[in-house]
């Protein structure tokens, strides 16, 4: 990462920060991003250029999370099977992104009382999962259309999803990354509670 770049993810990063502390003072709909630029001491102009709008700002770190993980898949090296790839990915972008960070215990506290952003949030989550099949698709040399490469990407994601919600609600001093771990071996136990058919049963 180049000077650039590390000074642009310092300021995207003090706004995330600045957005939730106001959201926590005065709460979520009573901020405007002009508060976020004067306590921040950017210009607006600034945050306009880094930002469409608060949502962004609050959602900042998930949206990266989101796409760092298509871009973890893509790292890794080719000749990988596709699943210890996903594996290899998912456990990398919680111990890098959000492993020992309050912030997005915060982050999430704010979208249990803010509709808005919690809506836009779905938006992000289909484009990272848009992006992960097209991944997942290329490593795998089948069409994005291929039912295996959107479950594929669906059961990744769950797992993110569980990891976080986990970590949240349940356990809280458990690393991410190792909730992550952990279920993907739940998974793929012999005793997994997943859903099957019966041979020959419905329709093929």
């Amino acid at each position: 990462m180049g000077l650039r770049e590390i000074k642009a993810k310092r300021t995207r990063d003090t706004l995330h920060q600045t957005v939730v502390e106001l959201a926590e003072r005065d709460g979520y709909d009573a901020v405007t991003v002009e508060q976020i630029a004067e306590v921040a001491q950017i210009s607006v102009a600034t945050v306009y250029r880094y930002f469409p709008n608060k949502d962004a700002i609050l959602l900042y770190p998930l949206a990266e999370g989101i796409r760092g993980l298509t871009d973890n898949l893509n790292a890794r090296p080719e000749d990988e099977p596709i699943g210890l790839a996903l594996g290899h990915a998912l456990h990398e972008l919680m111990e890098e992104s959000w492993d020992a960070d309050d912030l997005v215990l915060r982050l999430r506290a704010q979208l249990d009382l803010a509709p808005a952003p919690r809506a836009r949030l779905l938006d992000i989550w289909y484009q990272g999962r848009a992006l992960l099949e097209a991944a997942i698709a290329r490593r795998a040399g089948l069409e994005k259309a291929d039912l295996r490469v959107g479950l594929a990407a669906g059961v990744t994601l769950t797992v993110l999803q569980m990891a976080l919600d986990v970590h949240r609600d349940q356990m809280p001093e458990a690393p991410t990354a190792q909730l992550a771990d952990h279920l993907l071996d739940l998974l793929n136990a012999s005793d997994a509670l997943l859903p099957t058919r019966q041979e020959g049963s419905g329709k093929n």
